[in-house]
């Protein structure tokens, strides 16, 4: 595959009681005002902030510890509980220490992962001319030029493709598993714009 150009349809807007979706080519100022989803991807469960009191809560969601943390409170109360409070805190405090710091180091991976699909490089057709941009800062209705073996992270609607009949293929193993090329072809209409940017600058879909 060559070089092919698409457009961006990452996003939703819900107007009225039904969820429609309009945009415009080549016109951020028109799309930004539906505020659409934006294209950065966010995985990752925790922040410095929130680790430890949504970590804690989703460790006191299961039963056993939920168990062993209304034993320790009634330890604490010496007319009913004749065994030191320290036997069971200390089991207790050890084993959410531990799945703590897992879910840290899980949740530390998903950041570095976001962080990096994030700031992939792409190709936006702005003001008549190709910017470098990075796939977070995509906005709906962004003419996107893709090389072979780029990466994709966003909806994208084929206008062209340097290939012949406008084809292009694209592998999905990322979304389903599944390795084998699959083939798309552009509509006429759009294909006919090849790569010529100009052409493509003055694509105005609606």
């Amino acid at each position: 595959m060559g070089t092919v150009c698409g457009l961006s349809l990452e996003g939703s807007a819900v107007l009225g009681d039904k969820q429609e979706r309009q945009l415009r080519s080549n016109n951020r100022i028109f799309n930004l005002q539906f505020e659409y989803a934006k294209n950065s991807i966010k995985t990752a469960k925790y922040n410095v902030f929130t680790f430890l009191p949504l970590n804690l809560f989703e460790q006191f969601q299961r039963i056993a510890n939920a168990y062993f943390l209304f034993l320790l409170i009634l330890q604490l109360i010496p007319q009913i509980s004749s065994l030191s409070w320290f036997t069971t805190v200390v089991p207790l405090v050890l084993v959410l220490a531990v799945s703590a710091a897992k879910d840290a180091i899980d949740d530390f991976n998903r950041h570095k992962s976001d962080k990096q699909v994030n700031n992939r490089p792409v190709q936006v057709l702005l003001n008549g001319r190709l910017e470098a941009e990075r796939w977070r800062n995509v906005e709906v209705g962004d003419i996107i030029r893709l090389e072979n073996n780029d990466f994709v992270t966003a909806d994208l609607l084929l206008l062209s493709s340097s290939e012949p009949h406008s084809l292009t293929y694209i592998e999905t193993v990322e979304l389903d598993g599944e390795t084998n090329l699959k083939v798309k072809q552009a509509l006429t209409v759009t294909a006919e714009m090849g790569q010529d940017l100009q052409r493509l600058s003055r694509f105005d879909a609606f």
